[in-house]
């Protein structure tokens, strides 16, 4: 009988070889001697090529490893096209030569066709090479060479494979630097991308993974888009056929032009067809290696940083003007010097000092001085801001031309008509600022008025606003207040205290209270407590939403159960948003709570009040009421999800605070069961339950 060794796979340095072995025994299974095969490569393989290339030769080696003799016969060829294809072999000792080292023997000939004899013979340790050569055509390298064996396997299949022509992209330079360029200037590099594959490669788009500051240019028109916006794209070489063609080249202009100070990077990303990588990805970077200075003047009169301007200051007083350096570099901002040169009316204050400043990172790192001005007559005066620093740029020094006007304009005074109001929560409140006035301005007037929350109870979101949109929803919000006018409106949206400053300004741009017109603060308190027996307010923030004073947002609902109540979600006995009015019996409405607020987008607040509740002692009602949070929506109308909200309750009874609690509420439907109400004729308190639901118990 005849027993046939298993496929053997070997691994030499690296390179996979696979030996195929034949062997026989006769039926005492005595043993004789077998061939065994290796076959080093395993395949035919061509690189990438164009019809009309040079001709490539690639050997592969057959080697007997076994102790018999192998027997090689009927070699084939399977080629698309014949006529491409030769080849050859030749026997040769591995101990001794290369298989390249001696003449080949023609095997198959594209005009001739088989030539090899019947069968070779290949003796233990000895080889033969197998050299096909491939002359490029359209069909590409492709098909096998067979022979019949002696050994395992009987027919030996050598796979020949041609890489499949493509295109691929070469840039330069790899990484665009533009080294340091200042703020209001431009700089330009060239980028080369050229094809050294073997295809045209087609460019599909080119977009920026970058800021404004950096555009993209091919034939001085912008590369930025898709290859059907960007015409240039589709023909980048100009030579009349789409896409780049190998060996061709194309240059891109791009141009850094940055309106601040600082460092900046980007990516430009080319999408490609045809090629072996699918995108081409140039990083960009821009004022990143080398100490950096950035001037901010936050008082002057012009948006011109390049220019300090004072605007009118009063005769006889001192106007400061605030300069702000920061550091916007990768190095430390060294300020070895500030000085300043021109008319004695401006002066540097004490803290003019040198100082250091570290290297940019997330944030900028900041100092500040001043420099006064004390005009003495009505006329425009000139001067310049010196600053010496290590920005190579900027050195040796930076020089900013500085421009005051002194004027004998009289200041305004902000005034209000009434100083503290008393109010219930949700009331409308009129903030008055007609008692202001300016001697010298139009018609005795200020031009512009400006109310500032100066601080409000924690949860608060309303603003002024010059009207609302309904009154009777103030909580829908308003026209946005208009300075030109001395009033505004304020929606009290909480039980607590309010504080509103009123600053007023005249036609010269003089502001009061300020350093240049200093005055007491005008000031409105406002002081809002619930006259209800019962008032339990609902306020939430959530940290997913970016906005949440818009009309987009999340969605918390404040619940208030009677003792009555068998589940949450009930009628008549739990007060929330689907029954904000319930009757609760049995004195009449004055024992029926109502929600007056419900905030289906954003932060609250929403309320719900109760005057005259029964007494929670077990002998009226089974005690006691209870109050509850329910997550009802974690996304709005345009976003899916927001993510967790924080709750928080504050309960008031009989107008004092008694209670704030506060929760982390994480997905839709989970519920919060806060609180319960004590009420009794001997006391009235909150006693904190703070259970949690995953969903809405019932």
């Amino acid at each position: 009988m005849r027993i046939f060794n298993s496929l053997k796979i070997y691994q030499t340095l690296g390179l996979l070889t696979f030996l195929f072995a034949f062997g026989a025994c006769d039926d005492t299974i005595t043993g004789r001697e077998s061939a065994v095969l290796e076959i080093t490569p395993d395949t035919f393989r061509f690189p990438a090529s164009q019809p009309g290339d040079p001709a490539v030769d690639e050997v592969v080696v057959i080697r007997n490893i076994g102790e018999g003799t192998l027997i090689l016969a009927d070699f084939a060829g399977r080629f698309a096209n014949s006529a491409s294809y030769q080849l050859d072999y030749r026997p040769f000792d591995p101990m001794v030569d290369s298989p390249e080292s001696g003449d080949f023997f023609v095997g198959i000939d594209p005009v001739e066709g088989n030539l090899f004899p019947p069968n070779l013979s290949v003796e233990p340790d000895q080889a033969l090479a197998l050299k096909l050569r491939y002359t490029p055509d359209a069909d590409g390298a492709g098909g096998s060479i067979t022979i019949a064996t002696n050994a395992e396997p009987r027919e030996l299949e050598i796979p020949i494979i041609g890489v499949a022509s493509a295109g691929d992209i070469a840039v330069f330079p790899t990484t665009l630097d533009f080294g340091r360029v200042n703020a209001g200037e431009t700089s330009t590099l060239d980028l080369t991308l050229t094809n050294v594959g073997t295809a045209s490669v087609q460019f599909n788009q080119v977009f920026l993974n970058a800021n404004e500051d950096f555009t993209v240019q091919l034939s001085g028109e912008s590369a930025i888009g898709s290859s059907a916006d960007v015409p240039t794209l589709q023909d980048p070489d100009g030579d009349g056929t789409p896409g780049l063609d190998p060996t061709k080249s194309v240059i891109f202009q791009v141009t850094y032009a940055p309106p601040v100070e600082g460092p900046d990077a980007g990516e430009i990303v080319f999408g490609v067809a045809g090629a072996v990588q699918d995108n081409v990805t140039v990083s960009m970077t821009a004022n990143g290696s080398a100490p950096c200075l950035n001037l901010i003047f936050p008082d002057s009169a012009s948006s011109d940083t390049s220019t300090l301007q004072f605007g009118p200051a009063l005769i006889g007083a001192t106007t400061a003007s605030e300069i702000i350096v920061e550091s916007c570099g990768a190095e430390t901002l060294n300020i070895s010097a500030i000085r300043y040169e021109g008319a004695p009316e401006f002066a540097l204050a004490d803290d003019a000092m040198p100082f250091d400043l570290p290297a940019a990172g997330e944030t900028r790192p900041s100092n500040s001085f001043t420099l006064n001005f004390s005009p003495t007559e009505a006329e425009v005066y000139e001067g310049t801001l010196v600053i010496v620093s290590n920005d190579p740029v900027k050195q040796p020094e930076l020089r900013i031309p500085v421009l005051g006007r002194g004027t004998l304009n009289a200041c305004p005074v902000a005034a209000v008509t009434e100083s503290r109001l008393d109010v219930l929560p949700l009331e409308i409140i009129t903030l008055d600022g007609s008692a202001s006035s300016d001697m010298d301005g139009p018609s005795g007037m200020p031009v512009s008025y400006e109310w500032v929350v100066v601080s409000r109870p924690e949860g608060s979101t309303a603003q002024p606003v010059e009207r609302f949109f309904n009154p009777l929803r103030p909580a829908d919000g308003g026209e946005p207040d208009n300075n030109s006018t001395p009033t505004a409106q304020f929606f009290v949206d909480l039980a607590g205290e309010y504080v509103f400053n009123l600053v007023v300004m005249d036609d010269l741009g003089f502001a009061a209270p300020s350093n240049t017109c200093p005055q007491q603060e005008a000031t409105i308190i406002v002081n809002s407590l619930p006259d209800e027996d019962i008032h339990v307010e609902l306020t939430w923030t959530t940290p997913g939403d970016p906005n949440e004073t818009d009309t987009e947002g999340t969605d918390v609902d404040l619940h208030f159960r009677h003792p009555n109540a068998q589940r949450w979600n009930q009628s008549p006995y739990d007060c929330y948003f689907a029954n904000p009015n319930p009757d609760w019996g049995p004195t009449g409405p004055i024992g029926n709570p109502s929600l007056d607020i419900d905030d289906v987008n954003g932060a609250g607040p929403e309320n719900i009040n109760l005057n005259d509740p029964e007494f929670t002692d077990q002998t009226t009602i089974p005690g006691p009421y209870l109050v509850g949070v329910h997550y009802y929506q974690s996304g709005g109308l345009f976003t899916a999800d927001y993510g967790a909200s924080e709750a928080t309750i504050r309960i008031y009874l009989g107008g004092s605070l008694a209670g704030t609690y506060t929760r982390v509420l994480d997905v839709t439907d989970n519920f919060w069961e806060v609180v319960g109400v004590i009420w009794t004729a001997s006391e009235t308190r909150a006693q904190e339950i703070d259970r949690f639901y995953n969903t809405t118990p019932w």
